[in-house]
């Protein structure tokens, strides 16, 4: 056979004819389909092991992460260019390999994720080097592993941690994977895992290969299956299909079985859920991260970072600072506060350390990056000052001013704010121009979001820089424009106003909580209420410049439960009661709310607190607070828990349809001002709008309505 006309191999075959296969690395993704590569490689495969003289074969994983990239896979489904005929075609032909009568070993020589390891689960035999991760990350998205992953991976580990490994989406490192039975040795670098490879091969022949393991669906399998529909509500498509798949596959033949695994992998990538979580949870991520849009600062570094304000919020600030190698002064009004500030960041690296997550060197390194003060004068240099203190207009201002003579000549001033117009908060200074919000999220050590927020005045630079030092902290960063609750507390707070609209109309709070968990909500709204105090809510509502009527009775009702002792989970009393013993909470059934007269539509619930976080996202979109919908997508689902599946608000407005999702809004109409729709949003109704084609967006600026 000539080896020498495969353009995208390198095919080698050493005198005691073991055939090694890698890919080229200067070989990149083409117009060439990641199916089509893949064919050609499991062709390239078949061929070599009917080669009479070849002894044995090593491969390493055919693809590079570009080919491996879902997008050309998507656009290949959405043009009609996929063909699952293919597919099977090539599973299949991948899986009768075990058919023939010479050993396959894979060799791991990166990290594998998905599809790329998929086809490593192809071999008899698998190593990795030492320090190498792999995973199906794909779950994360809706979508699942197919390539005969369903397949394979039962038989090597077992169907409960298949399950696991194919619906959990984090990666494991190779000592777990050799422990599990995905590998079968790990090797300090290539040159001993090819060595291994080769003596394994030398030491085997088929028949002594040792057996799978039993895949029968066992008690602790149905058990998993229950618990990851019970998590992902069913509103994942891949998940759904693992599911299935691995309660099916094992008493089919492998024919059926590649048959079914490739008829559901083409269902659900032609599924809508996928394309809408991974053109915002993946591509619209990596462009809000993607350093190009601070390009114009050059070489910028942030050194010195002041946090006015010890609390939860600055204190996970300055951990995250810390922890990027910034030097952090955290300053409050007395030093035991600011002492017990850092000892947050204590708390955190202590756990860290516990977990094998980091060394004492690097706790000892992040620890000594925060410095507590009670001093004002020690921001002197700072690069930017955070102010991250209580939501108080004249308490911002007074430390804003207190601290400006201390930034740097080039530095810039940002407040945390949840709600406070920055255009305010701004006039605090003489320099508006370099004065931003940096909305971080709680608690700031696993929220990954920045809700960045421009006021009227604030120039290019400053904005750029705050996006630096986002960037700088690992987080992701959205930007906005200003007005009262910028987007994400502005269409969290429709949110809550939501539920506590349908308890007053005498819809069970139980039932609010359940059904927007099963829609798809991280957290139910009256939880979420308590969590963040009803008295913080109503101080929120105070800031708002006037309150429409279904805000006033939402606004009365948290005033009366805060008087009878009822204001959230501190108190241990809220919307629900907390037994500090048992450390349960059961829901409180208010006497004085209106009793519930027959049934209440699971399907009105859910619709109505998706649609009025949507529709109040579209009236941001209108007023200039929002320039993108995939700023809004991805600030609702990563900032505020919407419901992941549907892509964010806009995308949910899609899988709905535009038309449909104003009917419907208009149907509830009854239930308050909330669900006033703009005459622009009907327009584009009548002319059938979506906010996407695919992953690119269809939403201009002040988007024209001819």
């Amino acid at each position: 056979m000539n080896y020498n006309t495969q353009p995208y191999f390198d095919i080698q075959q050493d005198d005691q004819h073991i055939v090694t296969i890698k890919p080229f690395a200067d070989v990149v993704a083409d117009e060439q389909g990641l199916l089509d590569r893949l064919q050609q490689f499991v062709a390239l495969v078949t061929a070599i092991l009917h080669e009479k003289d070849v002894r044995g074969l090593i491969y390493t994983c055919p693809l590079n992460s570009k080919q491996a990239d879902y997008l050309p896979l998507f656009n290949q489904v959405f043009s009609g260019r996929f063909d699952p005929e293919i597919l099977l075609k090539t599973t299949l032909q991948a899986l009768q390999w075990k058919s023939h009568d010479k050993p396959i070993v894979s060799i791991f020589d990166d990290e594998c994720t998905g599809i790329g390891l998929a086809t490593m689960l192809w071999s008899d035999y698998r190593i990795a080097g030492a320090g190498i991760k792999m995973g199906f990350p794909e779950s994360k998205f809706g979508l699942f592993t197919g390539f005969g992953a369903t397949i394979c991976l039962p038989q090597l580990v077992g169907s409960a941690q298949a399950l696991n490994l194919l619906t959990q989406a984090g990666l494991i490192s190779g000592q777990t994977a050799l422990e599990s039975g995905l590998l079968n040795e790990v090797a300090t670098d290539f040159d001993l895992c090819l060595l291994q490879a080769k003596t394994w091969i030398l030491a085997n022949s088929k028949q002594s290969v040792s057996a799978s393991n039993s895949t029968m669906p066992s008690a602790e399998f149905e058990a998993a299956c229950s618990a990851i529909l019970k998590k992902t509500r069913g509103l994942l498509p891949g998940s759904n299909a693992v599911v299935e798949l691995l309660k099916t596959n094992p008493s089919l033949a492998l024919t059926e079985s590649v048959a079914a695994e490739t008829s559901r992998y083409h269902q659900v990538l032609s599924a809508p859920e996928p394309l809408h979580m991974i053109r915002t949870l993946h591509e619209g991520i990596r462009k809000a991260q993607h350093s190009g849009q601070i390009k114009s600062l050059g070489d910028y570094k942030v050194k010195k970072i002041g946090i006015l304000g010890a609390g939860m919020m600055g204190s996970g600030i300055a951990y995250e600072a810390a922890k990027a190698g910034i030097e952090v002064v955290l300053k409050d009004v007395t030093i035991a506060q600011a002492e017990q500030g850092k000892a947050y960041s204590t708390k955190l690296c202590d756990k860290r350390l516990a977990q094998g997550q980091m060394s004492s060197i690097q706790q000892q390194k992040l620890l000594s990056n925060i410095q507590p003060s009670a001093q004002v004068a020690d921001l002197v240099g700072a690069d930017v000052i955070i102010e991250a203190v209580f939501e108080d207009l004249e308490l911002k201002a007074e430390v804003t001013r207190q601290s400006l003579p201390y930034l740097a000549e080039n530095g810039f001033f940002a407040s945390n704010t949840t709600s406070l117009p920055i255009t305010v908060l701004a006039a605090a200074t003489d320099r508006p121009e370099r004065f931003i919000g940096m909305h971080f999220f709680s608690p700031v050590d696993r929220m990954p979001l920045v809700e960045i927020i421009c006021g009227t005045q604030t120039d290019q630079i400053t904005l750029q820089k705050a996006i630096a030092i986002t960037l700088r902290l690992g987080k992701i960063p959205i930007v906005v424009h200003d007005g009262p609750g910028f987007f994400t507390s502005r269409i969290f707070f429709h949110y809550l106003l939501e539920a506590i609209t349908m308890l007053l109309e005498g819809v069970p709070a139980i039932q609010i909580e359940e059904e927007a968990i099963q829609a798809g909500f991280a957290v139910g709204p009256l939880a979420v209420l308590d969590e963040i105090s009803l008295e913080l809510m109503v101080h929120v509502y105070d800031q708002f410049p006037a309150l429409h009527n279904s805000q006033r009775r939402a606004y009365a009702h948290l005033n009366k439960m805060i008087a009878n002792g009822r204001k959230g989970r501190k108190s241990g009393h809220g919307f629900y009661d907390y037994d500090p013993v048992s450390r349960t909470k059961t829901i409180w059934q208010n006497p004085a709310l209106p009793t519930s007269e027959g049934s209440w539509s699971a399907d009105i619930i859910r619709k109505r607190l998706l649609h009025v976080m949507a529709l109040d996202s579209y009236r941001c979109l209108e007023e200039g607070i929002l320039e993108e919908t995939i700023a809004g997508d991805i600030g609702s689902i990563l900032g505020v828990g919407y419901a992941a599946h549907t892509g964010g608000v806009f995308g949910h407005i899609d899988l709905t349809t535009l038309p449909t999702f104003v009917q419907e809004c208009q149907s509830f109409l009854p239930f308050g001002e909330q669900w006033d729709i703009p005459q622009s949003l009907k327009e584009l109704a009548n002319r059938n709008f979506t906010f996407y084609t695919g992953f690119d967006s269809n939403w201009t600026v002040k988007q024209p309505l001819i």
